[in-house]
Order: structure tokens, then sequence, then C-alpha cells
């Protein structure tokens, strides 16, 4: 995968991949023999009922925020829904420009045929007009088909959108666009301009107020003058997958944990229990120079989603890997250091003027691979191991100015 590494695609899975796309190529001849002209977004009556579709996982999720933003901008009397799994979906439940959620019934992207004829027929009798679909899932793209909607809108990726009648062609060899964007071209193929619209998340009142307790008690914190940086070590766990090249090593984080206190910030951990994270912030928090250790506070497994985000509009500063919580950050407005290894920066950094990524050199990315191989591929080969504390102090230093 990289010019420094040794990871190479299995013959198996690029002839599997090659077949899918083949069989989809195939697909969409016939779909568009029986092909009408369709309409666009713009043209959807008042009170039509629309769906954006885009089960995981949670970056991926808050990615498509801006794209929420522009629809409901566009279409302000809509009935807006958003089909989500029950892992992704408080990134977007508390979304005021949502008129409701519908939960996909799986935990993560992947469906049995018996948990995806169960949605689809659930989608079925919502009678919605138009269906958005962000996702190159050949089976996702179908869906809105087999629902009935009349204008069916994604991503044609290599074929996969065979289905749709209002397609943003996403060609194999294309310039490597981000993620966000290529979500908003969708919305561009439909008749819309996304072009302003950003990440957004909402905290509740009820996370503000935990949070601003916490915080309020927070000995350290009070002495910062509310200077306040929060490192996630974690990440790379989602429903399907664990990709542990995504992350950096804990000792690397204390080091910049260790230079921020003395420059007079609090450092607060996050992260999941149940995610590993737990051993990380550990491993962390051993390597903190003990005249420096009550500066540094371990929240992992304390703080929910929604929680997350209402401390991340406190912080100055969030430093993490390539993950979920790195692109909640993002939303929220924090000031953003990302840490990339095997995943490529310029499709999944931070989609903000007020963050960096930071990656190893001489990296050879490939874009989209799927989940379980991202799973397979080793720190070493991806390359994490290659960023230096340097580096990333270099970053923080240049979002200062």
């Amino acid at each position: 995968m990289h010019k420094t590494g040794t990871f190479r695609r299995s013959r198996l899975a690029l002839i599997r991949e090659r077949l899918i796309s083949l069989i989809c190529r195939i697909l969409a001849l016939l779909f568009r023999l029986f092909e009408r002209n369709s309409a666009n977004l713009r043209d959807l009556p008042t009170g039509a009922r629309v769906l954006i579709l885009k089960p995981c996982c949670l970056g991926d999720v808050i990615l498509t925020t801006p794209v929420i933003a522009a629809i409901r901008e566009a279409l302000p009397h809509a009935h807006l829904e958003y089909a989500v799994s029950d892992w992704s979906k408080p990134v977007v439940e508390g979304n005021p420009r949502l008129d409701g959620i519908l939960d996909t019934g799986v935990s993560g992207s992947s469906f049995t045929l018996k948990q995806y004829l169960a949605f689809t027929r659930k989608v079925r009798r919502q009678h919605y007009s138009a269906i958005i679909v962000l996702d190159r899932s050949p089976l996702l793209n179908l869906l809105p088909w087999l629902a009935g909607a009349k204008l069916r809108v994604g991503i044609d990726s290599r074929g996969r959108g065979f289905a749709l009648n209002i397609r943003s062609r996403l060609e194999r060899n294309a310039i490597i666009k981000h993620e966000a964007e290529i979500y908003k071209d969708v919305l561009r193929a439909a008749g819309l301009d996304p072009t302003a619209a950003k990440m957004e998340f909402y905290p509740s009142d009820k996370a503000k107020s935990k949070v601003a307790k916490f915080l309020g008690e927070l000995p350290a914190f009070q002495n910062s003058n509310g200077k306040l940086v929060v490192i996630h070590p974690g990440g790379g766990n989602n429903p399907d997958t664990l990709v542990k090249s995504k992350r950096w090593k804990p000792e690397n984080f204390a080091e910049i944990a260790t230079r921020l206190i003395t420059k007079d910030y609090t450092v607060i951990i996050i992260g999941a229990l149940q995610q590993g994270d737990g051993e990380l912030a550990e491993r962390l928090l051993q390597a903190i120079p003990e005249s420096l250790a009550e500066s540094v506070i371990d929240t992992v497994g304390m703080f929910n989603i929604d929680e997350s985000g209402a401390l991340f509009e406190k912080a100055a500063l969030f430093i993490g890997n390539d993950t979920g919580l790195m692109h909640l950050a993002v939303a929220c407005g924090t000031k953003v250091i990302a840490i990339f290894g095997p995943s490529n920066p310029i499709a999944y950094g931070p989609y903000t003027a007020r963050g960096k990524a930071v990656y190893p050199p001489n990296l050879d990315w490939k874009s989209n691979l799927p989940l379980h191989e991202y799973e397979t591929i080793s720190a070493a080969q991806g390359g994490i191991e290659k960023v230096t504390v340097s580096q990333v102090w270099e970053a923080i230093e240049s979002l200062k100015h």
C-alpha cells in the first residue's frame, strides 16, 4: 500500500472488486433502458418526504452534516429524515434540521439478507419522494428503487449506482477529493448548491450542563485559566472492524501532553472503555512526569457522544488519530490536529481551515479500501509509526497563528 511498506491487496480481493463492478455496469445498462428523465430536488413540492441514507460509521456520518444543512436551506418545507445505524445515530439525532431519524435495524453497515429486506420494507412504507444515498454500496444504491422513490440520488462509483436516476459520477482514477466534498457533489448533481454548508453538531443542554459542572469542579482547569486540550489516543473501532494501524503510540501523545502542560494547558484524555481506549490512556498517563500528572485528567468512559461534543466546544484544541471523534471536534468548531497512517488525509483530514493533518512522508495512499482490508494493515505498514512528535508539535504551533 505504501512505498515504504509491504502491504499488498490480495488477488482475491481485486478479483471480487472487479467482478462486482462488472455486474453493476451490466445492471446499469438494463436500468437505463427503462429510465425516464428525472427532475431534481428543487422540483419537489412543499412537504415532500426526503430521506438521507448513510448507515455508518461515526466519522462518515458527521461528514454528511453539510448535506443535511444544504438540503434544509434549499428545501425549508420538506420533511427531512435520516436513516442511520444505532452506532452512528448519536451524531444526528439532536440535529434540529432533521424531522426524524429512521433506524436501519443494524449496528453498522453490514446487512444480512433478512435485515436488508426488512429495512427496505420499512423505507417503502414511508413513501419518500426522494432518497439520497451517501454510500458506494450497490445494495444501498438499489434500495431507493426497491422502496419506490421517484428521485433516487447518490454516488455512482464504478457503476455501483446503477439503480439511481440522479448520479454523481466518481471514476476510479479521479483526482482525490475530500469525502465531504464527494457528498456535496451528490447534491450538486441533484440541482442544489451546498458550497457554503459546513459540518455541524448540536450538543444537548443536558450535555452542556454536565460538562460545565465537570469543568467547574476541576482544579487543574481553573488553575489553567480555562486553557483546555482534549486528546483521544484511540480510534479505528467500528461495529464491523478494528483498525489498530490508525493509532499513534500513547507515549507520543504523552510527550505532546507534557509540552502542553508546561505551557499552562490542562489536558483531558477522552475515549470509550469498550473500545480499548482505557488501556491506551493508562499507557499515556504512565509516560507523564509525576510532577505534571495532576494536569492530565483521564475521562475515558465518562462522556457519551453528545457530552463529548459539549466538551469539544469548551476546548482550545483536539489532538487525535483519524477517528470519528476527530471529525466531531471539527463539527464543534474546535481546532484539530489529526494524525494519519494508512488512511488518506486528503480524503479524510479535518474538514476545516482550523485543522491540520499530520502524516508520514513518502506514502502511496489507496483511498476507499473496504474496512476489512484496512484491518489487516499493521502500524508499520500503515506508516503512522513514522509520524514524529516534532511533526505534531510543529502542526500545533502553526494553528496558534
